[in-house]
């Protein structure tokens, strides 16, 4: 199919070993095009998918920044950077509460040196729209990249290669959700590079499938693992199809030296799952809804997920509510009416169309499922694996099997007309954005056309101008997506009668507009910068609490500010019974909840979790107003926000209630954030002839562990949510020390340097091998 195919083999697909005997129907192994070609080709890409999102940042530079990426993993990412040791995070700062466990929530890496990479380097900056945009641009261009190294490998021609890389890069889910879900971008951006290794038949290829297993493994998106397995699931049929047998196909320099890569990247994750496995026993997170077992939330409109196209407004079912609206069903302009230009029954049985295909269908399927699946939920996130794999299926099928008559021309035009019509039922108001959607959708259809039509023609300028066409018309659909956006936002401006957002498009999720960009920003903002103390509140406003100097989730550690919660993806079971925060760290406990007693240490859950220093919402219910000014506290200070209180009992650092007879020393402690082979807390302790139980506010969680003057004493809790410690009795100022070691956090390194050894040998054998069987043909 592609004309360029030369003597010079691409890096990515350069033939080593013997093939053995084949199939009869088995076609040859492709060879992929002149290196030279993949180089223009990716050019060609940066320069298109670079000149859309610059365009896009011009027109809104706060589109990276926003819901999660200020209330998680912006703020949390570069407070880990500047808090590295050695080059590696903390594991846990019990300062945030149930957030502050970071080993706990996969998503932030504590354990995977990819990530300590990220945040060494995102902790370098104080411009929050500079980390954004650089981390989500960045991943869009590795995710584009790999698909165009993909499509190259299935010798789809080099404009349509392009065309559907900038397509998938900007897909409508992945740039309108997975600019704040970050763990979203990284998984997916590793998808097509884990295809392109499989399918390689290079040294190069073994190390892409190495490095794409460890950084997907690691990435603190599970939603994606099952589509990995499924990729390789489908390379496995087709390397079976190629070699003519399962023997054949899994005994042979290719496949062997891939598995020893793969187990190369999963020795690397193991100290994560390890850790996750352990926490999990803990750990709480969403259930099925208890009436009906769905509750409808998150689940898309399998017409849209169908049939989704630029400007459409996807709608999800729902009892409660629906996924906002945006054009999240997007992906290349011209995937699927591209379809009916294909044979798909000579199509089905060619390389790469069953992988894609299986990756695709079970994504569409995936998308109908209940809105929580055992620790999965929100089926609405499996469309960017819809919108991935659906340009990569067209276009392969398209380059093996194309058929280009003037019935299938019209059905392709038919096709895009539908999705033009779904898109005006969704939202008649916009109809000039259809219509210009559709407009360009055609444009690029009939530019695809002359590429196909263009490829054995005598005047090759024409093809090559069709090509740019298609790609300018591919590229243009983010741009109109986000345009289409701001006049949303500026007729919901004119309804509501709010301010002006100045060229903001109207998001799905919260746009957090009001929320600072800098460090300086948030310093300036915040009420306590450089303070520990625990905040309770049941509610913030809808600047994220900005205007009230405590934002919701983890912002708050940008002005150093750890008020006692962070942003949650899962919970500490136990403590969440008695405490209750919402995922942004808002109270969701009823009063009496928090005036219980905590289990026998006569204290309430309230005062047993709340560090020396609180400051309560001035509208907080009544009953917890009364009891701060019961006794225990003393007021020191209020306005009309907010009421601070001192605890005046006496007990340092992190302790908040002894039983038993327990004295501890008011000097010579500390309390720090937990790390690997150092205790997060240390203090001077004596019993007398009965000992006791000391309790502190450290949320609890398997690996923690206590000594007494090196001794190692068995831990307990508080009914399961607090960490407390027994003490013997006779001590006599004894150094009590607490530390915090999951499993697997100190054996990181260990596997970070064996995973990587294995991957290297696994390429350096697959050539020396590769290198004997070209000499031997020879």
């Amino acid at each position: 199919m592609n004309p360029d195919t030369g003597s010079r083999a691409a890096v990515l697909d350069r033939e080593t070993p013997p093939v053995p005997a084949r199939a009869p129907e088995a076609a040859p192994a492709a060879r992929g095009p002149r290196a030279g070609t993949w180089l223009l080709a990716l050019a060609g890409y940066l320069v298109a998918q670079g000149l859309q999102l610059l365009l896009v940042r011009r027109w809104e530079p706060r589109f990276f920044w926003f819901d999660d990426s200020q209330a998680q993993f912006g703020p949390m990412t570069w407070w880990l950077g500047q808090n590295l040791e050695g080059g590696r995070p903390p594991l846990m700062d019990p300062d945030l509460g149930m957030g502050g466990n970071i080993v706990a929530d996969m998503q932030y890496g504590a354990l995977d040196p990819l990530h300590w990479l990220l945040q060494a380097l995102v902790g370098r900056s104080g411009d929050f729209l500079a980390i954004s945009w650089a981390y989500g641009a960045g991943m869009i261009l590795v995710l584009g990249a790999g698909s165009l190294v993909v499509l190259l490998q299935y010798r789809v021609a080099p404009a349509l290669a392009v065309a559907g890389a900038v397509g998938i890069g900007s897909s409508g889910f992945l740039v309108w959700y997975g600019s704040s879900w970050w763990p979203l971008l990284w998984a997916t951006a590793c998808l097509p590079w884990l295809w392109a290794g499989l399918r390689s038949r290079t040294a190069v290829g073994v190390l892409a499938t190495g490095l794409a297993t460890w950084a997907l493994l690691t990435s603190g998106n599970p939603y994606a693992f099952p589509f990995a397995g499924l990729v390789i699931v489908g390379q496995l049929v087709e390397y079976r199809r190629e070699y003519g047998s399962w023997r054949a196909a899994l005994v042979n320099v290719r496949a062997l030296s891939r598995v020893a890569a793969a187990v190369g990247g999963l020795l690397v994750a193991l100290p994560t799952f390890v850790a996750t496995l352990q926490l999990s026993e803990v750990m709480g997170r969403q259930g099925a809804d208890p009436l009906i077992g769905n509750a409808g939330f998150g689940v898309p409109n399998l017409a849209d997920v169908l049939l989704g196209g630029t400007t459409l407004l996807g709608q999800t079912n729902a009892w409660t509510g629906t996924i906002g609206l945006v054009p999240a069903m997007a992906t290349m302009l011209v995937a699927l009416p591209a379809a009916a230009l294909v044979d798909w029954r000579a199509a089905w049985r060619r390389p790469g169309v069953l992988t894609a295909g299986l990756v695709w269908a079970a994504a569409v399927v995936a998308t109908q499922l209940p809105t929580t699946v055992s620790v999965f939920r929100y089926p609405v996130r499996y469309v960017v694996y819809v919108e991935v794999f659906l340009p990569l299926l067209v276009l392969i099928a398209l380059a093996a099997a194309p058929v280009l008559t003037r019935r299938r021309v019209a059905l392709a035009g038919g096709i895009a007309a539908v999705q033009a019509a779904l898109a005006l039922f969704r939202a008649p108001v916009l109809v000039k954005w259809h219509v210009l959607a559709l407009v360009v959708a055609l444009v690029a259809l009939a530019a695809l056309v002359a590429v196909l039509r263009g490829r054995s023609g005598a005047r090759p300028a024409l093809p090559a101008l069709a090509g740019v066409v298609l790609v300018l018309a591919v590229a243009s659909g983010f741009p109109l997506g986000e345009q289409m956006m701001v006049t949303v936002q500026e007729r919901d401006d004119v309804i509501k009668n709010n301010p002006d957002s100045n060229g903001a498009p109207l998001r799905a999720l919260d746009p957090g507009r009001d929320v600072g960009t800098t460090v300086a920003d948030y310093r300036a903002g915040s009420i306590a910068p450089d303070e520990q103390l625990t905040v309770v509140t049941w509610g913030f406003d809808g600047d994220r609490g900005w205007d009230d100097g405590v934002v919701n989730g983890s912002g708050n550690v940008v002005a150093g500010l750890r008020p006692g919660y962070a942003s949650l993806a899962v919970w500490q079971a136990a403590l969440n019974d008695h405490w209750c925060r919402s995922v942004w760290g808002a109270t969701c406990s009823e009063p009496a909840q928090l005036l219980a007693e905590a289990g026998d240490t006569g204290r309430t859950w309230l005062d047993l979790m709340s560090s020396d220093t609180v400051l309560l919402s001035a509208d907080a219910p009544q009953e917890v107003v009364d009891h701060f000014a019961q006794g225990g506290w003393r007021q020191v200070a209020g306005n009309d926000t907010w009421l601070r209180y001192q605890r005046a009992d006496g007990l340092p650092g992190r302790v908040t209630a002894v039983t038993g007879d327990v004295s501890v020393s008011e000097e010579d402690w500390t309390s720090t954030l937990a790390r690997v082979d150092a205790p997060m807390d240390s203090y001077v302790v004596s019993t007398g002839d009965a000992g006791g139980t000391l309790a502190t506010r450290i949320p609890y969680y398997p690996g923690m562990t206590a000594t007494l003057d090196g001794r190692e004493l068995p831990v307990t809790t508080v009914e399961g949510a607090a960490l407390a410690v027994d003490l013997p009795a006779g001590v006599d100022a004894g150094r009590l020390e607490l530390a915090y070691a999951p499993a697997g956090a100190g054996a990181v390194v260990p596997a970070a340097l064996a995973g990587s050894a294995l991957i290297v040998l696994a390429a350096a054998g697959a050539a020396v091998l590769g290198g004997r069987a070209r000499a031997g043909r020879r």
